[in-house]
């Protein structure tokens, strides 16, 4: 209908519905329009609205086409040259206008003229383009802090996009940003830093293990890498590690038996050290550690690991873990081997000839494969095989098993050791152990570092995920804030009806309570009244009388207009919090009395302020020098007699009553739709500047474990 209504010469009018219905299109109804669909419509949309300002010269059209061009063209070739020509018929009608600005800065971006582009962008920055601009020029100079400051402003000013494109480019500058953002300027992912960002994370969330393990992780980062030995119980693994180490552990056999993680280390000095889960340690000699382990367990303390310091090249390179056997009989030692696979930079994994190739094996390997860790495979032991046994054992175990990503290394640990023991280089060698080591050199000892790396990355990816699964949660509050204030602000503005009652009672218990003190005012008067002496004579009363009158009866209508605005104020309050009760939870109910309080008193002030100045302004002097004369001297007639000197609390009192009301529930309901219009801002933000860096984290460190 748009078309045809430009088709029949409805001019500028018809153009700029044109442009609506496009945008509207283009943007809220169409969601199957995407890529090259939507950009048509857009440009149509602009190609509309630059049409119909033409026709009409108006500056507030063309800044609407300058704001609908599409950034998207980008894309392709026609890109610039299409922003370019609604920059130029903009500039021909209105010169100057900061759309137009922004749009050919974008130009300059698109074509690379970047100091050109820069050049246009002069601050105050007030259009959402130009902000972009400097947004995508800031991550183009590579400070993605800026890029994310400028988007933070675009956000915290209110700045509306012109249409989803653009907030769409503007999730995917803040996106790439944040991306940049754990890059060092080599590239490289700063893993330190990544870590110090999620246990600060941690830390504001109130996330106590996250940020205990993201605060050891980053311990971990600055060791050396971890050589977990793995494998089930039985399986020959402390064999292995003194065969790694020889005659220097083997003989004093200071590996403790208990249940404990076991941490051989270089040093110079030959030490113990038993950490323990509070953070202390305790350390000594070799000969020491079965004293500092009953000490721990005498003073209730958990021990996390034990380190054991020797001089060895080969631990200056790398760390060995020596850990209980998994499928233990013993729970305890099960729980110490899952843990240790935890904290394994890389898993030697060593199989027992006899029985390799449990489904358990192929479980556990499964695992660290999935955590992207290396995985090197021994199979200990082969000196109890026959030739064709173990050739047998090895084909089983490649076909079975694809998570090995390799052949296991045959050898005998036991034989290794018993040859490094006796300095025999010929039983050493027959024992396979070199071929072991010359695998480690290869696949893990030369490549320690991106390995370690790789390992913390992966350990940061699962420390990230369980920080994204607060997100839920956390946003819900938000969110259930703004529907419970958007659910109370509409209740406010349907309970006005509902508070008349109220209204009524209080001003017919104004009405009661004026007509007592009159009557008490006129017994008053009937107490000092001097009657008329003779028949023509007249009553009368001292001045000091009068006075008293005057006072008492403003005291009584003052006390009286108090108690009832305290009840009034009492009962409306009620009232409105069941209407908004949705609220009742935070400081709601405080305001809400508060502003209640204030709303109710300020009619009943000026009500007793009106009354006083009615009595004191000669409502009172009438009455002794015209009515009381001539009067009948009893409690009726005085009563009717003073009764014309209140002020009528329906007539005075209720309609400022009322307005009052109405606007007390208008600036509450108000209220209430700010809050949620914050409640909602405050989710967007927790997205955007908690969870969202979290998210990009996470992409980047996908690329390190993948």
């Amino acid at each position: 209908h748009a078309r045809m209504a430009v088709a029949r010469g409805g001019g500028a009018q018809a153009l700029a519905l044109l442009a609506d219905v496009l945008a509207f299109e283009a943007e809220g109804t169409a969601p199957m329009l995407e890529g090259p669909a939507r950009d048509r419509r857009e440009s149509e949309a602009s190609e509309a609205l630059l049409a119909a300002a033409t026709a009409t010269g108006d500056p507030e059209i063309f800044v609407r086409a300058t704001r609908f061009v599409p950034l998207r063209l980008s894309s392709g070739s026609d890109g610039p040259r299409e922003i370019d020509r609604v920059a130029d018929a903009a500039d021909r009608a209105v010169p100057g206008l900061a759309s137009t600005k922004a749009l050919r800065a974008w130009s300059q971006i698109l074509r690379q003229q970047l100091d050109a582009a820069r050049a246009l962008l002069v601050e105050p920055l007030t259009e959402p383009r130009a902000l972009l601009a400097a947004a995508r020029l800031a991550l183009i100079d590579r400070t993605p802090g800026v890029t994310l400051a400028l988007l933070d402003r675009a956000e915290a000013e209110g700045m509306g996009l012109a249409h989803r494109g653009d907030a769409r480019l503007a999730s995917e500058l803040r996106r790439d940003a944040l991306r940049a953002l754990w890059r060092g300027p080599d590239g490289e992912v700063d893993l330190a830093a990544a870590i110090d960002g999620v246990v600060a994370f941690a830390r504001e969330r109130g996330l106590a293990e996250g940020e205990r393990r993201g605060l050891s992780l980053r311990d971990e980062l600055d060791r050396p890498l971890l050589l977990a030995i793995l494998g089930e119980f039985n399986a020959g693994k402390s064999t292995l590690v003194n065969a790694f180490l020889g005659a220097d552990v083997a003989p004093t056999g200071i590996l403790p038996t208990t249940a404990t993680l076991n941490v051989l280390r270089g040093g110079a000095e030959r030490l113990v050290r038993v950490v323990r889960k509070d953070g202390t340690t305790r350390e000594g000699e070799h000969a020491a550690l079965r004293g500092l382990l009953a000490e721990a367990e005498e003073e209730g303390a958990i021990v996390d690991r034990v380190e054991i310091t020797l001089p060895s090249e080969l631990l200056e390179r790398v760390w060995i873990l020596d850990t209980p056997g998994s499928n233990a009989p013993n729970p305890e030692h099960e729980a110490l081997a899952q843990e240790a696979l935890r904290r394994a930079d890389v898993a030697l994994w060593v199989f027992d000839a006899g029985q390799a190739g449990k489904a358990t094996e192929g479980k556990i390997l499964a695992g660290i494969r999935a955590s992207k860790r290396e995985v090197i495979a021994a199979l200990n032991k082969v000196d109890r095989l026959k030739p064709e046994e173990l050739t047998r054992v090895m084909d089983t175990l490649v076909t079975s098993m694809p998570e090995l990503g390799g052949l296991p290394v045959p050898l005998s640990a036991r034989a290794a050791l018993k040859a490094r023991l006796a300095a025999d280089d010929a039983a050493y060698g027959a024992s396979g152990f070199p071929a072991l080591l010359e695998r480690l050199e290869r696949d893990v000892f030369a490549r320690a570092r991106p390995l370690k790396r790789r390992a913390c990355a992966g350990r940061l990816f699962a420390l990230i995920d369980d920080a994204l699964a607060t997100e839920p949660d956390a946003l819900a509050i938000h969110r259930r804030g703004a529907e419970d204030a958007r659910t109370a602000a509409r209740a406010l503005r349907e309970v006005s009806g509902r508070l008349t009652p109220e209204l009524d009672r209080a001003l017919d218990e104004m009405d009661a309570g004026q007509s007592t003190a009159i009557v008490e005012a006129a017994r008053e008067v009937l107490s000092f009244v001097r009657p008329r002496s003779g028949r023509f004579g007249t009553h009368d009363a001292d001045p000091e009388d009068r006075a008293f009158l005057t006072e008492l009866l403003v005291g009584r209508f003052d006390q009286l207009s108090d108690r009832v605005a305290t009840r009034l104020a009492s009962a409306l309050a009620e009232r409105i919090l069941v209407a908004s009760s949705a609220l009742a939870h935070d400081a709601w109910p405080a305001l809400v009395r508060s502003r209640v309080d204030a709303s109710v008193g300020a009619p009943f002030a000026h009500f007793a302020g009106y009354q006083a100045g009615l009595l004191e302004a000669g409502a009172v002097r009438r009455f002794f020098d015209d009515v009381l004369p001539t009067l009948t001297l009893s409690e009726a007639p005085v009563a009717d007699a003073l009764a014309s000197l209140r002020a009528s609390p329906r007539d005075v009192l209720r309609p400022q009553l009322e307005a009052s009301l109405e606007a007390l529930l208008e600036s509450l309901a108000r209220e209430l739709e700010g809050r949620a219009a914050q409640a909602t801002r405050d989710e967007a933000a927790l997205r955007s500047r908690t969870y969202d860096p979290l998210r990009a984290l996470r992409d980047v460190l996908s690329e390190l474990v993948t």
